[in-house]
């Protein structure tokens, strides 16, 4: 497909059928991926480096984003010139384009990263390398997908005294995602439990004192470590993990295990050790199952271990759920406390966050949103994590905007990617155009060209497009999404 030669903003109605933005909301079409001629000419240039990029639907998010966000603002006119965020195909932190990009570009603003190179490019810190340092959540997860410019201990905003800190938003993808979930069923504003006042976790099983609320999560690798820590900070243990390969769930547990985070991992490889788990959960040695986070490809199980790991799940999607079973929150639905650490209510049915989104509904969605209400799940689909960690990292890149003027940031940027709506940087109007337009995609086709221009095509979707040959009913797309 040839590349579009102007990615002003269009606004271009795509069908939308989603619960949020109602039937018939007409969504705004994503820009084209900018040109050349555009990223120089941008004030604010921000990349995706990874391998292979080509399919990533970030440049259309990011782009509208931005685009909308700084027209809204005043920053300026409908013509642009507007922040760009362009593809830059990367296979290793060794090429030397991407520290140029990075360390030597006065109009840097910030970056996405993505496989294979979140993990290579947290290992090496200091001014020669890509990166200066690392927050608390890349630390925690030895994992980066997010660059942030800051300025100098000092206070300097120099191109050659900047900081460059890694923070990864998988993590706060993964946890938005289920609180938004949450707050739905409580019949809650959906950003009513990430308000940074507290930390909002699931509730204490009350059959016995201090007794967590247990997990499952699916897969293995950087996805994993995201998805471990954003259960443990829900309040939920212990962890059960399942996957293909034991040896990857082995390196999972060895990897917080030396860091001596004390967390409870439980892998699971046999129906057997289901069993006396299953047994401990029934008995309260252990809590009942409220949440499973899976993060591997749809792809029809072919192996005998790829065919365990459905069966298993298969079992945990269909065990009991009992909410109301001496569940323990300190916090009604509806009202905020002055307590650190709030619990919610258990909702009545149990998030089930599936990262993968192409087809929108896998069949792992599809066989846990079809258990009857005795074990009952509310399906997400992974558009919604990848919607919450996209508006995590424009939020962080609109606060340190002002450092590329020489100004240093009014607010700490990592501070402000749970600054949702109105109370953050962005506003309320441009999130929710973009979070209309990422969940009425479909699936993204992108042409590359010389590794940073590329075009979308978004075509009308409708409802029964998104499953992608599943034999779904149009009410349960609507549902999980």
């Amino acid at each position: 497909m040839a590349p579009v030669a102007n990615s002003t903003m269009l606004d271009v109605a795509v069908e939308s059928s989603t619960e949020q933005a109602g039937p018939s909301t007409l969504a705004l079409a994503p820009p084209a991926h900018p040109t050349l001629q555009e990223i120089e000419a941008s004030p604010r240039r921000h990349r995706l480096f990874g391998y292979p990029i080509s399919h990533s639907a970030s440049p259309a998010f990011q782009n509208l984003l931005m685009q909308r966000s700084s027209l809204r603002k005043g920053d300026c006119s409908n013509e642009g010139p507007f922040p760009t965020y362009s593809l830059c195909e990367t296979r290793s932190i060794d090429e030397k384009h991407m520290r140029r990009y990075v360390r030597e570009d006065e109009r840097f603003g910030g970056s996405a990263v993505t496989m294979p190179l979140k993990v290579a490019v947290a290992a090496q810190l200091g001014k020669e390398h890509i990166l200066d340092e690392l927050d608390a959540i890349a630390q925690a997860t030895g994992t980066v997908n997010t660059i942030v410019v800051y300025p100098s201990q000092s206070g300097s905003t120099r191109l050659e005294d900047r900081r460059m800190i890694g923070t990864n938003t998988d993590y706060l993808g993964i946890r938005h995602a289920i609180l938004r979930n949450v707050a739905t069923q409580h019949g809650l504003d959906p950003s009513f439990y990430m308000r940074a006042s507290a930390t909002y976790q699931f509730p204490l099983d009350g059959r016995r004192e201090g007794l967590k609320h247990s997990a499952l999560i699916i897969g293995s690798g950087g996805t994993c470590r995201s998805a471990v820590w954003a259960a443990h900070q829900l309040g939920l243990s212990p962890l059960y993990l399942l996957n293909r390969d034991a040896a990857e769930t082995a390196n999972v547990v060895q990897y917080f295990d030396q860091r001596g985070l004390n967390l409870d991992l439980r892998p699971l490889r046999s129906e057997q050790a289901w069993q006396e788990e299953a047994v401990r959960r029934e008995t309260g040695e252990t809590g009942q199952l409220a949440c499973t986070i899976g993060a591997i490809p749809s792809m029809a199980p072919q192996s005998a271990d790829e065919k365990m790991v459905y069966n298993l799940a298969h079992m945990f999607f269909e065990s009991e759920y009992r909410p109301g079973l001496g569940a323990h929150a300190n916090v009604q639905a509806n009202v905020e406390t002055s307590s650190t650490i709030q619990r919610f209510p258990l909702p009545s049915a149990r998030p089930f966050l599936e990262m993968c989104y192409k087809p929108r509904v896998t069949p792992l969605l599809a066989y846990a949103a079809s258990q009857p209400s005795a074990s009952a799940w509310s399906p997400i689909c992974g558009v919604e994590a990848m919607i919450e960690q996209g508006l995590a990292q424009a939020r962080m890149w609109a606060t340190s905007a002002s450092i590329l003027k020489g100004e240093a940031p009014l607010q700490d940027p990592l501070g402000c990617a749970t600054a949702a709506g109105d109370a953050g940087p962005l506003g309320l109007e441009a999130e929710e155009e973009a979070r209309a337009m990422a969940t009425a995609m479909g699936d993204v086709v992108v042409a590359p060209q010389n590794h940073v221009a590329a075009s979308m095509k978004m075509p009308r979707t409708s409802a029964s497009q998104l499953t992608t040959g599943l034999d779904t009913p149009q009410s349960f797309v609507a549902a999980v999404r």
